[in-house]
C-alpha cells in the first residue's frame, strides 16, 4: 500500500498523504487498521489487522475457492521478494492464527533466506510439538547455538 500511495502522490502532487492512503484504500477495498499516514506502516500492524483483515482475507478467499483443502498459503517472512522489512515472530504468529480462525487449514513457510529461532519456535508451536532450544538440540542454520555466545563453555553440571 505504500508503494501505491507514494506512486500516486508523484503522480498527483498535490494529493496530502493520507488522500493518496485513502485512494489506494479505495482502490484495493482494503482498510488497515490505525493505518493513517505512511509511517504508520513502519510501524507494524496493530492487532486489530490480524483479526479483521487477515480474517477476512483469508475467508473470502476459501469462500472463492470453496474448498479449504484446496489452498495452501504462502507466507514468508523475510524482505524478498519485496524489499519490505522482516516480520516478528510475534506478527508471524498472529497471522497465522488469525488464518487458521479464519479456517485456512494448511500454509507453506517460505524462510528468507534461512528459517531463525523465532520462526521456527512459532511455527513448531502452530504445527506439532513446541521445539526444545536446548543447546545440543536442533538449531535453525540462521540462529547460532545457545552455547556459542559463551565461547562453546558449556554450563557446570547440575545448573
Amino acid at each position: 500500500m505504500a508503494r501505491w500511495a507514494q506512486r500516486l502522490g508523484r503522480w498527483n502532487p498535490s494529493l496530502s498523504e493520507a488522500d493518496c492512503l485513502d485512494v489506494v484504500r479505495s482502490l484495493l477495498g482494503i482498510d488497515l487498521p490505525g493505518v493513517r499516514c505512511l509511517l504508520d506502516l513502519e510501524l507494524g500492524f496493530p492487532p486489530e489487522f490480524f483479526s479483521t483483515v487477515v480474517h477476512s482475507e483469508t475467508r473470502r478467499t476459501l469462500e472463492a475457492v470453496g474448498d479449504a483443502d484446496r489452498v495452501i498459503a504462502w507466507v514468508s517472512t523475510g524482505r524478498s521478494p519485496h524489499a519490505g522489512d522482516a516480520m516478528t515472530a510475534r506478527d508471524l504468529y498472529a497471522l497465522l492464527t488469525a488464518s487458521q480462525e479464519a479456517g485456512l487449514r494448511r500454509f507453506l513457510f517460505h524462510p528468507d533466506p534461512d528459517l531463525g529461532a523465532a520462526e521456527w519456535r512459532v511455527l513448531s508451536s502452530l504445527c506439532g510439538q513446541l521445539w526444545d532450544d536446548t543447546a545440543g538440540g536442533y538449531w535453525p542454520s540462521d540462529t547460532p547455538r545457545l552455547d556459542s555466545f559463551s565461547g562453546a563453555r558449556r554450563p557446570p553440571s547440575g545448573a
